[in-house]
C-alpha cells in the first residue's frame, strides 16, 4: 500500500494510482506498486519482479502532501 504522504503524478499533472500502467525508459510497460518517497517508486516488471526505481524513469514525480 502506498504511503499516504505522497501522491504519484504524470508529468502532465494526471494523478497516477496503484495498480496503473507506466512507462519505464520510454518503452517499457510496467504497473506502479507505491511510492517509496519524494524520489522513488516502485514497480512490477510484466514478469513479475517489483524493483524500486527512481520516478523519473517512469515520468512521474512523487509529490508529498
Amino acid at each position: 500500500m502506498s504511503d499516504p504522504r505522497y501522491v504519484v503524478r504524470r508529468l502532465s499533472g494526471e494523478p497516477v494510482a496503484e495498480n496503473d500502467e507506466l512507462t519505464v525508459d520510454s518503452n517499457y510497460p510496467v504497473t506502479l506498486v507505491r511510492a517509496v518517497d519524494a524520489t522513488r517508486i516502485s514497480i512490477r516488471w510484466g514478469w513479475g519482479a517489483v524493483e524500486e526505481i527512481k520516478a523519473s524513469r517512469a515520468a512521474v514525480v512523487v509529490d508529498r502532501v
